[in-house]
């Protein structure tokens, strides 16, 4: 009778241990163990970074005011490899405003509807095109998201993804894909006048 007795104080001296180690908020709960977001950016500044064709992409990105207005601006990423073949990514037409935004066809040249674009370009030397290619129409998750819009530091933060198939109007290339997917974008920027 004495053992049940020990056992019973022993287990509620546990029990209050317990509650007051939740009520002091350093508990084992999983439900207590979710962080706080912390204002970290997910890139340094003046970096973007992406997967292209599941392979990181080393090309330097910057961003652009739209040429009229500080309402919308672009991203830009251009490299040229050692064999003189060249990648250009254009994302236009993006809103300077916190928010996830359907990335969508349209032409180019009409970059002033406050919907976002993509372009991709390959080219050879003295930048002769070898590969356009533009949005897959046939899928729906082309997505860039705005996280954090600066006016007065005008810096812009955010995250992207898109799928991109070859106009089949272009010349056949050796080694140019029919399809490019651009995934696991991220960017922190300073935007700069056009």
């Amino acid at each position: 009778m004495k053992t049940i007795f020990v056992a019973i104080i022993i287990t509620v001296t546990l029990m209050n241990c317990q509650k007051t180690q939740l009520q002091s908020g350093n508990s084992t709960d999983p439900t207590d163990t979710i962080q706080v977001p912390v204002d970290t950016p997910i890139i340094g500044l003046g970096k973007g970074a992406v997967l292209k064709n599941d392979i990181a992409w080393s090309a330097p990105f910057n961003a652009w005011y739209h040429i009229h207005t500080h309402e919308r601006f672009q991203l830009r990423a251009k490299i040229m490899y050692s064999n003189l073949i060249g990648e250009s990514l254009f994302l236009h037409d993006i809103p300077c405003q916190i928010g996830n935004y359907l990335i969508e066809y349209e032409l180019v040249s009409n970059f002033n509807n406050f919907t976002p674009e993509a372009l991709f370009i390959m080219t050879s030397e003295w930048d002769q095109p070898i590969g356009d290619f533009k949005i897959d129409t046939t899928r729906t998750d082309h997505f860039i998201e705005v996280i954090k819009y600066d006016s007065i530091a005008r810096t812009v933060e955010g995250r992207f993804q898109v799928f991109l198939k070859k106009e089949p109007s272009n010349t056949q290339w050796p080694g140019v894909p029919d399809s490019i997917f651009l995934t696991e974008g991220k960017f922190h920027l300073k935007i700069q006048e056009p």
